[in-house]
C-alpha cells in the first residue's frame, strides 16, 4: 500500500482553510475590478529562458526546473510578474494601453519553509502596464489599502522606498558599480540585522567601513531603527535631508518620493504608510519605487504585500518596451496572518442552511424547497439520505451551519416548515419560505 504524503513545503487545503482562503479571493477580485482590473491567465510552466535572471541569483537557484517529455528545457514560474512581461510582449497588438490586469494563480519556489511560507504559494497580482505617469504608482498604492481594507485586515502599514533614490545614495559614496549587490544586503537587514549586513559587504563585497557606514547613516539604518519605516511628517524632513546630497541627476527621484507622500496626505491616508529606507525589493527588475506592507502586530510575518516598478522588463522581450508597475498579495501567508489573529472562522461547509431529510419520498420537495432559498441567495444543502434526527444535528453542527429546516408530511401541506438555529437553540415553527428568507438574512 502506497503511504499518502505530500512534499515538504507543500499542503493540502481542507474545506475550513479553502473556503476563507477563497472569500479573501473573491473579495480581492472584487476590489481589483471596482479600479478597472481585469483578470488574465498564463502557463504554469514557461520555457526556463524566459525565467532565468528575471529575479535574482537566489531566485534562479529557487526555480523547479526540469526537462518535459520533449526534452525542452522548462521551469515553474516562480512569481506571476515575469510571465506578464512575456505575455504583454506576446500580445503587445491585442492589448489597450495603460493595461491594468490582475492574476490570481499558484506559483512555485524551491526556499526554506517558515509559518505561512511555502514552496506553493498563490500569488495575487496586479499591474499597470503602459505607462510612465506617476499617478500608475499612486493608484497601485491606493489599490493595496483597499485590498487590506476589503478583507478586513487591520493593523495595516504600506512601506515605500526607490530603487534608484537608493542607487543616488550609493554613488553619492563613489560605489555604484556595486549598487545591486548593496541592495540585496540592506534588503535582509530586518532578518539578519544591521552588523551581519556590514559583515557581508565588508568581506564579500570589499567595501570599506566608512562607505558602508555612510550609507546606513544617510538611509537612517545606522543606530535603532523600526521595522516600521519613518511616519509622519519626519518622511519629508528625511527625504529633503536625501535630497540635499545626492546629486542633480537623482533629486528627481526623491522629487517622486515626496510628490507621492504629499498625495496621500492630502487624501488623509497617509497613516496607512511609511517612508522605509531598508526596502529594496530582492528582485532585480525594479527600477523606481518599490513598496512592502506589513501587518504592525504580527511583523515576524513578513511582508504580506509588494511590489514596485519595473519600467525595463518587457524590453527582454520585445522591441516594445512597456512601463509597468505592479503588486502582489501573498494569499498564503495572509491566510496565515489571519488565522493566527484568529480572524478566520472554521467552517466546514460554505451552507448557511440544511433542509433535514425525515423521508426519503419527499426527495423532490425538498430539493424544490431548496431552490426558493438558493433563489434568495442562501447557500442551501439537502441531507441526501433519511437518518435518525440527531445524527442530522451532528452533522449540521460539525459543518459549522447555523440554520437547519425541518419539513415532513404536515409541513408540506401547509407549506410552513419548522426554522431552527442550532447555535442558540432557538426555533421557530410553521414559518413561509419568506419568513425563513428573511429571518436568515436579517
Amino acid at each position: 500500500m502506497i503511504e499518502p504524503k505530500i512534499l515538504k513545503g507543500f499542503r493540502d487545503y481542507l474545506p475550513e482553510t479553502m473556503i476563507p482562503k477563497k472569500n479573501i479571493m473573491r473579495k480581492l477580485e472584487s476590489t481589483f475590478e471596482s479600479f478597472g482590473f481585469s483578470p488574465i491567465d498564463t502557463p504554469a510552466l514557461e520555457y526556463t529562458e524566459i525565467l532565468l535572471g528575471k529575479g535574482s541569483g537566489e531566485t534562479d537557484k529557487q526555480i523547479y526546473r526540469f526537462k518535459d517529455h520533449g526534452d525542452r528545457d522548462v521551469s515553474l514560474r516562480f512569481d506571476l510578474t515575469v510571465p506578464l512581461a512575456r505575455f504583454v510582449s506576446l500580445h503587445y497588438n491585442e492589448l489597450v494601453f495603460p493595461f491594468k490586469r490582475y492574476h490570481i494563480a499558484p506559483v512555485w519556489r524551491g526556499e526554506n519553509t517558515q509559518k505561512g511560507r511555502y514552496r506553493e504559494f498563490f500569488q495575487c497580482d496586479f499591474d499597470i502596464l503602459g505607462s510612465n505617469a506617476l499617478t500608475a504608482d499612486y493608484e497601485i498604492l491606493l489599490l493595496i489599502m483597499a485590498g487590506f481594507e476589503s478583507i478586513e485586515c487591520e493593523n495595516f502599514l504600506i512601506n515605500i522606498n526607490h530603487r534608484k533614490l537608493l542607487n543616488g545614495i550609493i554613488d553619492h559614496f563613489g560605489l555604484l558599480d556595486k549598487s545591486q549587490n548593496i541592495l540585496q544586503a540592506i534588503d535582509k537587514i530586518y532578518k539578519i540585522g544591521k552588523d551581519e549586513v556590514v559583515k557581508i559587504l565588508m568581506e564579500e563585497e570589499k567595501i570599506d567601513a566608512a562607505g558602508i557606514h555612510g550609507i546606513l547613516k544617510t538611509l537612517r539604518l545606522d543606530g535603532d531603527f523600526s521595522k516600521e519605516g519613518i511616519k509622519g511628517d519626519e518622511i519629508f524632513t528625511v527625504l529633503h535631508s536625501i535630497k540635499d546630497i545626492i546629486s542633480d541627476e537623482y533629486t528627481v527621484y526623491a522629487d517622486e518620493l515626496l510628490t507621492i507622500f504629499q498625495y496621500l496626505q492630502d487624501a488623509g491616508n497617509l497613516h496607512k504608510f511609511a517612508y522605509n529606507p531598508a526596502i529594496t525589493r530582492g528582485l532585480d527588475y525594479y527600477t523606481g519605487i518599490v513598496f512592502e506592507s506589513f501587518i504592525t502586530d504580527r511583523m515576524n510575518f513578513g511582508s504580506v504585500c509588494s511590489g514596485g516598478r519595473y519600467d525595463n522588463l518587457t524590453g527582454l522581450y520585445s522591441k516594445n518596451p512597456v512601463a509597468g508597475v505592479g503588486a502582489s498579495f501573498g494569499l498564503d501567508r495572509l491566510l496565515a496572518l489571519l488565522e493566527d489573529k484568529e480572524q478566520i472562522g472554521k467552517k466546514q461547509t460554505v451552507s448557511e442552511l440544511i433542509i433535514f431529510n425525515m423521508n426519503n419520498d419527499f426527495i423532490p420537495l425538498y430539493y424544490k424547497l431548496a431552490d426558493q432559498f438558493k433563489n434568495a441567495g442562501i447557500k442551501t444543502e439537502v441531507i441526501l439520505d433519511k437518518q435518525k434526527i440527531n445524527n442530522q444535528f451532528k452533522y449540521a453542527e460539525r459543518k459549522g451551519v447555523t440554520w437547519v429546516v425541518i419539513a415532513a408530511d404536515e409541513e408540506f401541506k401547509a407549506n410552513t416548515f419548522n426554522l431552527k438555529n442550532i447555535i442558540d437553540g432557538t426555533e421557530t415553527k410553521a414559518l413561509t419560505v419568506e419568513e425563513i428568507i428573511h429571518t436568515i438574512k436579517g
